[in-house]
């Protein structure tokens, strides 16, 4: 699989929109609860993946990967796993964003969790795009009505640069202690976004 969609049962309301998303993947896994999101959707599911506590049954009417209720691994990371495992070179994550806060901090590790093995992950919803990246440069088109914030999820992220936004940096070091990058725009028809070390979580959130 090239680029797998990974959809949870927490926060899409706009099912029209999870079925335009989803056309973009080529493979689409329903982590639980999300197998009813996408049912609901009549978007189609190749595996579900969990222990379907969240969901009250097992589904009988696709392919699954049925996991022990007592494990150390999320649902989603247990997907997310299972898209690493099968090669995927990108992964999206949907339906983690609201419900339970805990299970919304959880998936912000997941998104670091693949990028230190090397794979793009981000955490969508319709008005937020969150993707966790290792070091190198990055260019990022201007969005109309979106803020533009940086986070270190590392300790540090080192030799961050900046260029085409608003408030740039040159050389910073962010932590994961205080949030320097939170609400910048891109200024320019496109931002440049570069540093040395660390997993960087670059933000887009509409105003």
């Amino acid at each position: 699989m090239e680029k797998c969609l990974i959809v949870g049962g927490y926060g899409i309301r706009n099912l029209k929109w999870l079925d335009s998303v989803s056309r973009e993947y080529d493979f689409i896994i329903a982590a639980d609860k999300g197998y009813e999101t996408l049912k609901k959707s009549n978007t189609r599911i190749d595996i579900a993946i969990g222990d379907f506590d969240s969901l009250g049954y097992t589904p009988e009417d696709v392919n699954i990967l049925k996991l022990n209720i007592e494990k150390d691994d999320t649902d989603t990371i247990s997907a997310v796993r299972f898209a690493l495992d099968n090669g995927t070179k990108k992964i999206a994550l949907l339906g983690g964003i609201g419900g339970r806060l805990d299970h919304t901090l959880a998936n912000l590790q997941t998104l670091s969790f693949a990028a230190s093995s090397g794979v793009s992950a981000s955490l969508i919803d319709e008005n937020n795009e969150m993707t966790a990246l290792l070091p190198g440069s990055y260019k990022f088109d201007k969005r109309l009505g979106y803020s533009l914030s940086t986070f270190a999820m590392t300790d540090e992220v080192t030799g961050l640069c900046e260029k085409g936004v608003k408030y740039p940096l040159d050389n910073a070091v962010l932590t994961n202690k205080f949030p320097l990058g939170v609400s910048n725009e891109i200024a320019d028809d496109s931002a440049v976004i570069s540093f040395k070390s660390g997993i960087l979580c670059v933000c887009f959130s509409k105003l």
